[in-house]
């Protein structure tokens, strides 16, 4: 199917505040795709192997089939997936993105403190911090368990950490999908604003459109105009977090945020109209940064699962490796 214009596919994505779905299926599938495509030799094979990408692609939209699962569940969890900023790029609270409260709890007693609903607000940076929080733990227990793995010579006990190993491949290919998809959800612009559904109720010189094109954008258009080697062509070099990931996720976002109004300047041009090739390079960008993103996320990942401690008592993996754990079995399998 071909997108003719954005206003004539609005019945294909239509969303309400605060129900938005991030890319569509095919957009998290393919982000997460060839961000995990990308990665370089050094991490673990079962990373970047064919059935690893795939499984990353498609725990990626993981987040959006969790929904409809229950009114407790959808509330404390459709937040995730999006923030609304003001155009200064400030929260419904008024805080930078440089300067959010230390936790998710905190964030939301300053938006209660304004007669804010948090839920009207989003939650993303705190979603995409706890997610890589996740996949950090995971990357460090796989660490440790590949290395006793090897050095164990009782057979039950090797057969466990086996076991143990290849479960949590699966777990960290599942939390590298949800964290992808937070992430993918960041590079949608209309992810990041007040504006996230036609310009609204605001102050509008411009003339920008008050359809509601968020579904249209993310979803038939990138379906229709979109392939992974687009994505790819889109791509940029690694580019290290060397500040606390808050930081770092904050500037993400901020990064991405500043798209909202090209956004609305080219679907007010006809940017967006089929065939009209600036709607597709700026998706295409879109889409590139995000898989970028995801990248450099996997790799810091991995780099700081190296010092993140793990079992009971909680040990590093040079702490294991130098003999430090008294009984490395037990911290891992559990001595209650």
């Amino acid at each position: 199917m071909r997108l003719k214009t954005l206003a004539a596919s609005v019945v294909l994505g239509a969303v309400i505040a605060g129900t938005a779905w991030g890319w569509g299926a095919t957009g998290h599938r393919l982000l997460a795709e060839e961000a995990m495509r990308a990665l370089p030799g050094y991490v673990p094979y079962f990373l970047r192997s064919p059935a690893g990408i795939a499984d990353a692609g498609e725990y990626a939209r993981e987040p959006d089939r969790w929904k409809g699962a229950g009114n407790v569940h959808d509330s404390e969890r459709t937040p995730a997936h999006f923030i609304d900023l003001d155009d200064d790029g400030l929260t419904l609270a008024g805080q930078s993105l440089d300067d959010l409260p230390k936790t998710r709890s905190d964030f939301e007693a300053s938006l209660r403190a304004k007669s804010i609903d948090p839920a009207k607000s989003g939650y993303l940076p705190y979603a995409t911090i706890d997610a890589w929080q996740q996949v950090v733990k995971d990357m460090a227990y796989w660490r440790v368990l590949t290395l006793m793995e090897g050095r164990e010579t009782d057979r039950t006990r090797k057969a466990w950490y086996r076991a143990d190993r290849l479960r949590r491949e699966a777990l960290t290919l599942r939390d590298i999908g949800v964290m992808a998809h937070y992430i993918g959800d960041a590079t949608q612009p209309l992810h990041l604003s007040i504006h996230y559904n036609g310009w609204g109720n605001f102050s509008n010189p411009e003339g920008y459109t008050n359809a509601r094109i968020h579904g249209a954008v993310e979803g038939a258009f990138v379906q229709a105009n979109i392939t992974a080697a687009d994505i790819r062509d889109h791509m940029e070099a690694y580019v290290p977090c060397t500040h606390a990931v808050e930081a770092c996720v904050g500037a993400r976002i901020k990064r991405h945020f500043a798209q909202v109004t090209p956004l609305y300047a080219l679907e007010k041009a006809g940017g967006f109209q089929d065939g009209d090739p600036r709607g597709k390079a700026f998706i295409a960008e879109r889409l590139g940064e995000g898989a970028s993103d995801v990248r450099d996320a996997v790799l810091d990942a991995w780099r700081e699962s190296k010092t993140m401690p793990v079992g009971y008592p909680a040990a590093s993996y040079d702490d294991f490796l130098g003999g430090k754990v008294a009984d490395p079995y037990a911290s891992l399998y559990g001595n209650d």
